[in-house]
């Protein structure tokens, strides 16, 4: 525990365009016995993943934590901390923040590669990042996450899509500078260019590469480090299709899906966010560790 109460040590590092992103260390007792990178969803600030990263750390790892821009503690400064006029997209998170937060953690660990557990949007993050952080990776654990179309998503989550991407996101997202995620119970609160192109994205049968090709092919086709990809079996967003869907659009990456249902894990239920909550600990958390190699 550090001295402002919070899990982990806390620690900052830059974006290669001078942007400070704040972050959380959780060191083990003795040697480290490798570094691992806790990417999280969209919109979840880095503390909801405090209580995963403290007990890998238990187990001898080295963890970072870490909030992009515009998310927890790496919002903006100031009255309301608003997000208006925030000029960052999802490719800002993947090729900036991502990118910084594998180089801090690589190079604070001698350059040793490095694994990650990514929750859903943070293993976009590194399917979709530069060539050059994605040979830093080992190996890459996907929990939870898949190709976003919302005609693909899980009952729960699609029967509530129309309404996002089509109304609220649409009509809020110009009018006040930003997503307003938080107030509406939806994902979280956006930075207006990231709000934008995901819902574009999702709005597109091939999602990002077939809505933004261009921009996302070359760093899929590139990715080439081992996926240990999870999906849960009531899972209310990402289905088991979107999970392959997703693992597909990377061909050069080889991947393992395990397919989880919360009774085999002694668990009541586990959904989009249940693997990172304390009730996953017994069973689901050491599956997830075992998958980092």
């Amino acid at each position: 525990m550090s001295t402002d109460g919070e899990a982990g040590f806390p620690c900052i590092f830059k974006a290669s365009d001078g942007t400070a992103l704040q972050a959380r260390l959780f060191e083990p007792a003795g040697p480290p016995r490798a570094p691992v990178l806790v990417s999280g969803g969209l919109g979840i600030a880095q503390r909801f993943y405090a209580p995963f990263a403290t007990w890998l750390a238990a187990r001898g790892y080295r963890v970072m934590t870490f909030d992009l821009r515009g998310v927890g503690l790496s919002r903006p400064p100031g009255p309301g901390r608003s997000l208006r006029g925030m000029d960052a997209d999802m490719l800002t998170w993947a090729q900036q923040d991502f990118a910084a937060a594998v180089r801090a953690l690589s190079d604070r660990c001698g350059g040793e590669p490095v694994a990650l557990i990514g929750h859903s949007l943070g293993m976009h993050h590194a399917a979709m990042t530069d060539a050059a952080t994605q040979a830093r990776l080992r190996v890459a654990v996907s929990v939870a996450a898949g190709s976003g179309y919302w005609r693909d998503w899980a009952a729960p989550t699609r029967r509530k899509a129309p309404l996002m991407l089509h109304l609220a996101g649409p009509l809020l997202t110009p009018l006040l500078g930003y997503f307003p995620g938080r107030r509406l119970g939806m994902v979280g609160d956006l930075p207006g260019p990231a709000a934008r192109q995901w819902m574009r994205w999702c709005r597109h049968p091939e999602f990002a590469w077939g809505a933004q090709p261009e921009l996302v092919l070359e760093s899929l086709r590139s990715a080439r480090f081992l996926i240990q990809a999870f999906s849960f079996t009531d899972d209310d967003a990402m289905t088991e299709a979107c999970t392959r869907k997703l693992l597909a659009a990377m061909p050069n990456a080889p991947a393992v899906v395990q397919v989880v249902s919360p009774a085999e894990v002694d668990m009541q239920a586990i959904g989009h966010v249940g693997a990172f909550r304390r009730s996953a600990e017994p069973l689901l958390w050491p599956r997830m560790e075992l998958a980092l190699g």
